[in-house]
C-alpha cells in the first residue's frame, strides 16, 4: 500500500500490477479483520479508480461504511470519498442521491484545514445546486450557488481565473433558476455573464449550458430563427468541450426550431442525431447501473471467501442475490420499453413530417389551381372585349347599345363556378375566408366573391365582366367593403385583403 502511495506522491503512473498489489492487501487486511486498514485500502482503491468503473462508486461507498464504524476523526480527506460518491451518482442521474451525500460532504468544512480542500466544497455547492435545478427545486439551487458566491466573496481564490469563472458558474445557475421561476429580467443577464465567462477561459461546456438556456428564452418567445441559432451556437460549444448531456439538448431544440420554421427535412436530421445521442447515454448509464450490481454481487461473494459463513449468512446472501438478479431483470426490461417507446416516438414524428409534406403538397396544388383558374377567366374576359370592339365597329347606334347591354350582363362566372374557387381559394390558403368572416360581420356571397377578385389583382373592368355588373357598380362595391373593415392606416383596401393570404399561406 505505501509503495503505491509513494509512487503516486512522485507522479508515477499506477499500473495493473498495482491493482493485483491492492487486492492482495486487501485480502490480507480481510484476514486480519482490521476494519481501519480495510478502509483505507477501499479508500485508496476507489481514490486510483482502477478496475471496472462501477468499482469506483462501490470502494467509495465502501469505505464510508467501514469509516463512519470507526470514527471520522481517524481519517483525512474524508469528504472527498463524499464528494467521489455524490459526483458518480450525479452523473447516473440519481439526483436525490447525489444531493443526500453532498450535503453530507458539506459537514466537514470546519475540520483541520490540513484535512480539507477548498475547491472541492466549491465543487461540492455547485453539485448539488446543479442537482436540486435538475428536479426543479430553484429556491434550494440558488441558495447553494449563492454559498459559492459568498465563500469566494469572503475568500477569493488564488487564481484571479478560477475566482472569475466560478463567480460567472454561480451566477450564471441563478440566473437559470431565476428563469425557470419566470423571472427572466433577472435571469438572463446573469446566463450570458455565464456564456461570456465560459468562452474567456475557453470552458466550453459551460458555454453550451449558457447557450442553451438562451435559446430556450427566445423559442418560449417564438423567436425561432434565433433559437435556432443560439442552439447551433450551443451545440458546437458542447461538441469542443466533451458535454454529452449539452450536445442531446441542443439537438433536440434544433429539431423543435426547424419543425417550427417549416424545414421538416432539416427536423429529421437533427431529431435522429438526438435520439441516437440520447439512446447511447440511456445505454451507457443502464449499463453503468447493472455493472454497478454486478460489482456489488462480485463484491459481496469476495467478502463471503473472506469471512467464515455460516447458515444464515449464506440464506441472506442468496436470498439478496435472487434480488438483485430480479433488479437486473426489471433494468433490462426497462430498457427493452424505452427503446420500443423510442422507436414509437420517431415512428409517430415522421408520421407528422410526412403529413406537414402532404398537406404543403396540397396547398401548392391548390394555389396553382387557383392560377390556372385565374388566367382562364382573364382570358374568356379578353375575347369578349374583342368580340365587343369588333361588333361595334359594323353596328348601328341602336344595335351597338343592344351589343353593349347584352355584353354586359353576361356573367363570365357561373355560380357553381363560384363555388368551385372559392373551394380552390380555401385549399391554398387555409383560413382566409375565416379570417374574411371575422372582419366582415354577417359578410354576403357578393362580398366574398368580390373580396377573392381583388386578391387576383384584376382591373375593375374585368371584376365587372366576371361578376355580371358594370365597372361603376365595382367601385361603389369596393367602396362599401371599405367602410366595412378596420383598414390599418397607410394601408389600401387591395393591399389589406391581400395581405389576408400571407396570414395564412
Amino acid at each position: 500500500m505505501y509503495d503505491i502511495l509513494g509512487r503516486q506522491e512522485y507522479g508515477k503512473p499506477v499500473t495493473h500490477a498495482d491493482y493485483n498489489l491492492l487486492a492482495k492487501a486487501i485480502e490480507i487486511a480481510h484476514s486480519l479483520k482490521d476494519n481501519q486498514l480495510k478502509a483505507e485500502l477501499y479508500a485508496l482503491f476507489a481514490q486510483l479508480n482502477l478496475g471496472k468503473p462501477s468499482n469506483f462508486l462501490l470502494y467509495n461507498l465502501k469505505a464510508v461504511e467501514l469509516q463512519r464504524k470507526i470514527g471520522f476523526q481517524h481519517f483525512s480527506f474524508v469528504h472527498n470519498r463524499f464528494f467521489n460518491i455524490s459526483y458518480a451518482l450525479f452523473h447516473t442521474k440519481d439526483y436525490k442521491e447525489s444531493i443526500s451525500f453532498g450535503r453530507e460532504c458539506l459537514t466537514f468544512k470546519n475540520v483541520d484545514v490540513k484535512k480539507w480542500d477548498p475547491r472541492v466544497y466549491l465543487f461540492q455547492l455547485d453539485m448539488i445546486g446543479a442537482s436540486y435545478l435538475k428536479l426543479g427545486k430553484c429556491d434550494s439551487s440558488i441558495y447553494f450557488y449563492q454559498q459559492i458566491i459568498d465563500t469566494l466573496t469572503k475568500k477569493p481564490d488564488p487564481s484571479p481565473a478560477f475566482q472569475k469563472l466560478w463567480l460567472g458558474i454561480a451566477r450564471g445557475n441563478i440566473g437559470h433558476a431565476f428563469i425557470m421561476q419566470g423571472k427572466e429580467a433577472q435571469g438572463l443577464p446573469l446566463v450570458k455573464e455565464q456564456l461570456n465567462v465560459g468562452i474567456e477561459n475557453k470552458m466550453l461546456n459551460n458555454a453550451a449550458i449558457a447557450q442553451n438556456i438562451l435559446a430556450e428564452v427566445d423559442f418560449k418567445h417564438y423567436n425561432y430563427e434565433l433559437a435556432n441559432s443560439k442552439w447551433k451556437s450551443a451545440l458546437r460549444y458542447a461538441i469542443k468541450g466533451n458535454d454529452e448531456n449539452e450536445q442531446i439538448s441542443a439537438l433536440k431544440g434544433i429539431a423543435e426550431s426547424y419543425l417550427y420554421l417549416r424545414q421538416p427535412d432539416s427536423a429529421q436530421v437533427y431529431n435522429n442525431r438526438y435520439q441516437k445521442l440520447k439512446e447511447k447515454q440511456t445505454a451507457e448509464i443502464n449499463a453503468s447501473k447493472l455493472d454497478r450490481l454486478s460489482s456489488q454481487m462480485a463484491f459481496d461473494n469476495l467478502q463471503g471467501n473472506y469471512d467464515e459463513t455460516n447458515n444464515k449468512l449464506s440464506r441472506e446472501k442468496l436470498l439478496r442475490n435472487f434480488i438483485l438478479i430480479g433488479i437486473i431483470l426489471l433494468t433490462i426490461i426497462a430498457i427493452l420499453i424505452y427503446s420500443r417507446a423510442s422507436i414509437r416516438a420517431n415512428y409517430r414524428q415522421e408520421e407528422q413530417l410526412r403529413k406537414q409534406k402532404e398537406t404543403e403538397k396540397q396547398m401548392l396544388e391548390a394555389r396553382e389551381q387557383v392560377i390556372a383558374f385565374s388566367k382562364n377567366i382573364l382570358e374568356k374576359d379578353r375575347l369578349i372585349y374583342s368580340l365587343n370592339k369588333a361588333l361595334k365597329s359594323h353596328a348601328t347606334d341602336a344595335e351597338e347599345k343592344n351589343i353593349s347591354t347584352t355584353l354586359l350582363n353576361y356573367v363570365l362566372v357561373t355560380d357553381r363556378e363560384w363555388e368551385k374557387f372559392k373551394e380552390m381559394v380555401s385549399n391554398a390558403y387555409p383560413g382566409f375566408f375565416v379570417r374574411l368572416e371575422s372582419l366582415i360581420t354577417h359578410i354576403n356571397p357578393a362580398e366574398e366573391r368580390l373580396a377573392s377578385l381583388i386578391c387576383l389583382q384584376l382591373s375593375d373592368r374585368q371584376m365587372a365582366s366576371m361578376l355580371g355588373i358594370s365597372k361603376e357598380s365595382v367601385t361603389r362595391s369596393k367602396r362599401r367593403l371599405k367602410q366595412r373593415i378596420a383598414i390599418p392606416e397607410g394601408q389600401t383596401l387591395e393591399e389589406y385583403i391581400c395581405s389576408l393570404n400571407s396570414v395564412y399561406g
